[in-house]
């Protein structure tokens, strides 16, 4: 007897409508605020995938064949092709909408009065004048 004969087998008739319920809080994860570079209705497209996937995972792990086959995997869905994001190429653009602060640009006046020499009623007046 192997190692593998100990492993319990899932009910994956049970299992199966659980999993489901618990897997359908993806579809409500990106908020819908209206950022212009997300396609919410490719996000959605991808989430529902995600839940036919999964629903297909647990038709294969099905030992005895009582979860039916999603319907998307019964045809074919013709020659996969790479769809290009272009969100990608948005996101790596400069912000626009944001001003960049420019730097002061003037001269600093240092007044040292370390020289022994200045009075101290001429350093207190500078000061009331800033």
């Amino acid at each position: 007897m192997s190692s593998l004969d100990k492993i319990p087998e899932a009910e994956m008739v049970l299992v199966a409508p659980k999993s489901r319920a618990e897997r359908r809080a993806v579809l409500g994860f990106v908020p819908r605020i209206g950022l212009p570079i997300v396609d919410y209705a490719d996000v959605e497209r991808i989430d529902t995938f995600y839940l036919e996937c999964q629903s297909y995972r647990d038709y294969y792990r099905d030992p005895y064949d009582r979860v039916h086959k999603p319907m998307k995997f019964t045809k074919h869905q013709g020659r996969c092709g790479v769809k290009v994001d272009r969100s990608v190429e948005e996101l790596r653009q400069p912000i626009r909408w944001v001003e960049k602060r420019l730097p002061y640009i003037g001269a600093i006046d240092y007044k040292s009065h370390m020289n022994l020499g200045v009075d101290t009623s001429v350093i207190l007046r500078e000061r009331l004048l800033f």
